[in-house]
């Protein structure tokens, strides 16, 4: 196999990049959205506050389950059922379940 010219490792580089950098901006713009919508709904500093601790707890437990159960299985089956249980119990009969929210699309 030959080896990656420079030029195409630095293209590669400079994709990875963009791509990191989509996923930030989509981050961002839908965590606006989300606040934009629960402030309409009357949420304000002190409410945003709690959110945002109660976000990092959860997001905190949820890491350390996954990097737990990934040591023992790569499709982290463990962490998807627990995560899918959770959430509908809150959301009922809007539930989507894991592989199904979480699908990639490859666009040609």
């Amino acid at each position: 196999m030959a080896k990656q010219s420079a030029f195409m490792a630095k293209i590669q580089k400079a994709q990875a990049l963009r791509e990191l950098q989509a996923q930030r901006v989509a981050r961002a713009y839908q965590l606006d959205m989300v606040t934009l919508a629960l402030g309409r709904m009357g949420w304000r500093e002190k409410k945003f506050r709690e959110f945002d601790e109660v976000l990092t707890q959860v997001a905190n437990e949820y890491g350390r389950d996954i990097i737990a159960d990934s040591k023992q299985d790569a499709d982290l089956w463990y962490t998807k059922d627990t995560i899918d249980r959770e959430l509908k119990q809150y959301v009922g009969g809007l539930f989507v379940p894991y592989d199904e929210r979480y699908t990639w699309t490859v666009i040609d």
